[in-house]
């Protein structure tokens, strides 16, 4: 009987991967496949982004546990247990993971063990307390956002507040730490490049609605609006590049790729344009709810969650669908890829692993 269960499971994994060879049939030995490698199981829904460390893949989810997995395996790490949905992304850098949650605690971790380095926990205003994204580090600091409209800056060796930037209005969208420099997209529309060293406001630019977190690269930076509007502009001199429309709210940050720039859109679209000149290159339906994590790129490929559960897997080129992977719940935050593997979480309580 046991032999018998063995080789039907033989079976059915024969016929998945020989299903993935049929969309990928030129496709080289140790190319991305679609095939599903481990799943991990958090017991609660992934409510952020994923993040690969090194060895680990770290996800939270919305009870507010942290969870390090390896990444060869799909065996559990650690589990750093919080109180409150963890947001954004968390972000590793010099042996220490920080993580943002909901209530506005801000948490720093040893890589190594998911020990606790420095908890910093919010004030008694409800308001100050909101965080619905994540942290950046960068220039010895941790930068995030509340929803009274300040950004902080934290040390990331103890947790002590060194300054505050106030946009005036309430902030949603997670800073990014580049080129020397903190980017950061408002509500009211501003996009504002900032000193990390002071928290002054050194220039900026502005969209017709709230601005998405900004993406650096190449000595330029993009940002995306919910008025539909994306941006180019150059860091050195402030030069705008170009803008296009999406024709739809963007809400996700946009994805830099070799000569394109990805966003999805409120309507389940993703838009794809020229990153020479902004021109409009395809657009792909989902057929679902907003895409609220940014996607990411790999081998040629782009890979999108959806608010209904599935991941597609696109043909960057072109905007054809190569590959669909359904889970058993939303997918709201945004992949990792990594050394040949896209990691995924999903609001079912699932991390996923696909070779």
């Amino acid at each position: 009987m046991k032999s018998m269960k063995s080789m039907k499971k033989m079976i059915r994994m024969f016929a998945f991967a020989a299903a993935v060879c049929v969309l990928f049939p030129d496709a080289p030995a140790d190319a991305w496949r679609g095939v599903l490698g481990w799943t991990y199981n958090a017991q609660y829904p992934i409510s952020s982004s994923v993040a690969v460390a090194g060895e680990l893949v770290l996800a939270g989810d919305s009870v507010g546990n942290l969870h390090a997995v390896y990444a060869a395996s799909g065996r559990p790490a650690w589990v750093y247990k919080g109180t409150y949905s963890v947001v954004g992304r968390p972000a590793a850098a010099d042996g220490r993971v920080v993580f943002a949650q909901a209530d506005g605690t801000i948490t720093a971790l040893s890589l190594a063990n998911g020990s606790l380095l420095w908890k910093h926990s919010p004030s008694e205003d409800a308001l100050a307390n909101t965080v619905v994204d994540g942290a950046a580090i960068g220039d010895g600091k941790v930068f995030f956002v509340r929803g009274d409209g300040k950004m902080i800056a934290l040390s990331a060796e103890s947790g002590k507040v060194l300054w505050a930037y106030d946009s005036g209005q309430e902030l949603r969208s997670a800073p990014v730490f580049s080129d020397g420099t903190v980017f950061l997209g408002e509500q009211k529309g501003v996009f504002s490049a900032v000193n990390p060293a002071n928290g002054r406001r050194a220039w900026g630019g502005g969209a017709g609605g709230p601005i998405n977190t900004p993406t650096a690269e190449g000595g330029d930076v993009y940002f995306s609006s919910w008025d539909g509007s994306v941006h180019r502009v150059r860091i050195k001199g402030v030069v705008p590049q170009w803008k296009a429309g999406a024709g739809d709210p963007v809400t996700t940050p946009p994805l830099v790729g070799k000569d394109k720039v990805f966003v999805g859109t409120a309507n389940g679209r993703v838009a794809a344009f020229s990153k020479a000149d902004g021109s409009a290159r395809w657009s792909f339906d989902t057929q679902g709810g907003t895409v609220s994590g940014m996607p990411a790129a790999a081998e040629g490929l782009l890979f999108v969650g959806g608010g209904q559960g599935t991941l597609f897997v696109l043909d960057a080129e072109t905007g054809v669908s190569r590959f669909v992977f359904q889970t058993g719940g939303g997918i709201n935050g945004a992949p990792a890829f990594a050394d040949g593997v896209l990691f995924l979480g999903s609001a079912d309580g699932n991390v996923y692993a696909i070779l």
